[in-house]
């Protein structure tokens, strides 16, 4: 077995149903599971009773780790089954009037008839009227009344197999990122990039990688729209934009990157770290981009583009390339795309297109500056990046962070500048 495969198998959790990536510790090695919390349950569940990897399981669902504290170790994995148990008992539990396959809400004003707010929802909005609502647990191809697969993750399907998964597919459907072939799976009500599990894995195991976003798709429209409504130079004309790829970085990147995300999300209270989406130019020295069949990674080290999908931003490679501006040794970005277009340069390559990244940027506290301080090295005390404002130094915004984990790269967009 690859050394890949060891690490991606060693990175998730080990709690029983959890799927989550393992906490990374700071000599660079990895937890068994992704918090202290899944780790003493599987540590001190080992009761009588029905278990998965030595934890008890729930005396009502079976399914799930029953909960710990400190003091002992419950019958229940928490209070609904709890409720649900004392109210019917185990296997006898109400099912949900909607999908018939999950058991009802239980709280303390007593037994509900549905199991969630969506199945709630959907039954009253009346399933299979003109809204073409499908029921929770049934088959999204038209007339067919089967449940949907369920995966060995518990995660649900749209279809209740690959062949009426594969009939679905219309012209109006977005298709798998990666195959290209079956229609995008819908978890938790978003739209996924895969149609599976399996599609997904191989992409993250292929990262860095792109992969292409047709114009048809809401991804697309809404990339583009972001490109064009922020192009604020009145000197340039708005250059219409030609390929989209979305980028997905080395797990390793990807993995720090949402460490600090949730680091800064705790230390402020910010939903998200207050994570903002932010263009940035760069230089491109090949053709990456430019068509469908343009998607390889060059090794030129003078492409500073497919070295940031590479191995995403670092601070001290950009500090070589160029002297940095306003604000100090930072990685800069804006939410002009015009202003970033004036960084974004083509060196060779024989294209006539330029590329251009938009970005994730975890910009924490903010402190607001219009004057510049090229002597910076860090965020002044107290904030977690800086964000320069028109007025004074400046005719258009900057914000700049000063950690390689703060900033990943998310979409390539070529356009005709």
């Amino acid at each position: 077995m690859c050394a890949q495969r060891l690490h991606a198998q060693s990175a998730t959790c080990r709690y029983p149903g959890c799927h989550k990536g393992t906490w990374q510790n700071p000599d660079g090695s990895y937890s068994p599971f992704c918090s202290k919390k899944h780790r003493d349950v599987m540590q001190q569940s080992n009761g009588h009773g029905p278990s998965v990897g030595g934890a008890k399981l729930c005396k009502n669902c079976h399914s799930r780790p029953v909960y710990v504290d400190v003091n002992r170790t419950h019958d229940f994995c928490g209070q609904r089954c709890s409720a649900q148990y004392q109210a019917g008992g185990g296997t006898q539990k109400k099912l949900c009037k909607n999908c018939h396959s999950r058991p009802v809400y239980v709280d303390k004003s007593g037994t509900h008839e549905f199991c969630g707010k969506r199945c709630r929802d959907s039954f009253q909005a009346g399933v299979g009227g003109a809204q073409r609502l499908q029921r929770a647990g049934i088959c999204k191809l038209p007339g067919c009344q089967k449940p949907v697969y369920v995966g060995p993750d518990g995660v649900s399907s749209d279809y209740c197999s690959r062949a009426h998964r594969s009939q679905c597919v219309q012209d109006n459907d977005e298709l798998c990122l990666l195959c290209e072939q079956r229609p995008k799976a819908t978890i938790n009500g978003k739209l996924s990039d895969f149609c599976s599990n399996k599609c997904k894995e191989d992409t993250f195991d292929s990262a860095p990688i792109i992969l292409n976003v047709t114009e048809k798709t809401k991804t697309f429209q809404e990339v583009a729209k972001q490109f064009t409504d922020q192009w604020k130079h009145p000197s340039f004309r708005i250059p219409p934009v030609v390929k989209i790829w979305k980028i997905y970085c080395d797990k390793d990147h990807a993995d720090q990157f949402m460490s600090y995300k949730h680091d800064v999300e705790r230390s402020t209270g910010i939903a998200g770290g207050n994570s903002r989406r932010r263009w940035h130019g760069t230089i491109r020295t090949c053709t990456i981009g430019d068509s469908g069949k343009d998607f390889s990674l060059c090794k030129d080290p003078n492409c500073s583009l497919c070295s940031i999908i590479t191995t995403s931003f670092r601070i001290v490679r950009a500090g070589q390339r160029t002297n940095f501006g306003r604000f100090g040794a930072g990685i800069y970005t804006s939410a002009t795309s015009s202003k970033s277009h004036d960084y974004a340069q083509q060196l060779g390559g024989g294209s006539k297109y330029k590329a251009m990244l938009l970005t994730d940027v975890v910009m924490g506290k903010t402190i607001k500056l219009t004057t510049g301080d090229p002597s910076l090295t860090e965020p002044p005390h107290g904030y977690d990046s800086v964000v320069g404002e028109p007025g004074g130094d400046l005719n258009y915004d900057e914000a700049i962070v000063y950690r390689d984990d703060a900033i990943r790269p998310l979409f390539l967009v070529i356009y005709d500048g």
